[in-house]
């Protein structure tokens, strides 16, 4: 691999995780994709071509991401950029009504596995003195929502991210995250085909009214990622379609 800069990716198979893959990919970058998903992890590593790799990951194992990141920097060479894009989303439910194995795993995916990655790439990456991480945060961090696990989960990765700006950029490395608003995944298409979300409801919740694409999240981080964020660490990025702005201004009474 001859990349210029070496790029862990998790949640790579898809959405957005694969989204930024082709953006790092198409800008000469090495990259390694890491998720649960082998099938797919593998076509989208084939399809990115000799700079790109698969790994399987399970972020919310201990010894898995203990043994992928000696395993990356070992094998591909010593890692520049972190993007935590593995998660899972759910569905509408009260705090009664979530069933407590299903919050117990988004939480080991989405903060803990998030944690984890920050923890085994942060120190060798302060070590070399450079090095940036973007996490995948949501609208969900500033605002609550009726998903009981998934909503906390993205306030704590928003937590997380500021705590680790301040611990890790005496070494040189810049956290930040991106927050999406509703974005058309395949996670997401399958909900809405399944009649789970409505996709006429969360385009007229935005000032654009429309869904985020993946490649358009991708492109915030890869912005975050580069040298053009230089003086940014700490943020939360929304690439939302105006959702945010939404919400405030058009619930504004009369």
């Amino acid at each position: 691999m001859t990349g210029q800069r070496v790029v862990v990716i998790t949640g790579g198979a898809s959405g957005i995780g694969r989204a930024s893959a082709d953006r790092f990919a198409a800008a000469g970058d090495t990259v390694v994709l890491a998720d649960v998903n082998e099938e797919m992890g593998t076509a989208a590593a084939d399809d990115l071509g000799v700079n790109a790799s698969f790994r399987r990951l399970d972020v919310a194992n201990d010894a898995d991401v203990a043994a992928f990141a000696a395993d990356v920097e070992r094998d591909v060479g010593p890692v520049d950029i972190l993007v935590n894009s593995a998660g899972l989303l759910q569905n509408k439910a009260t705090t009664q009504a979530q069933p407590l194995d299903e919050h117990d795993r988004i939480w080991a995916v989405n903060y803990r596995g998030t944690y984890a990655m920050c923890r085994a790439f942060g120190p060798p990456m302060m070590a070399r003195g450079s090095g940036a991480i973007v996490n995948i945060a949501s609208v969900n961090s500033f605002t609550p929502l009726p998903l009981p696990a998934y909503n906390p989960t993205k306030v704590a990765v928003e937590g997380l991210t500021r705590l680790l700006a301040g611990e890790f950029g005496p070494g040189g490395v810049r956290v930040n995250a991106v927050a999406p608003g509703f974005t058309l995944t395949p996670a997401l298409q399958a909900r809405i085909e399944s009649g789970h979300r409505d996709p006429a409801g969360m385009e007229g919740l935005s000032t654009l009214g429309r869904l985020v694409l993946p490649k358009e999240v991708a492109d915030a981080i890869f912005f975050l990622a580069s040298d053009a964020a230089s003086a940014i660490t700490g943020v939360n990025l929304p690439v939302d379609c105006g959702y945010l702005a939404g919400i405030s201004y058009n619930t504004y009474p009369s």
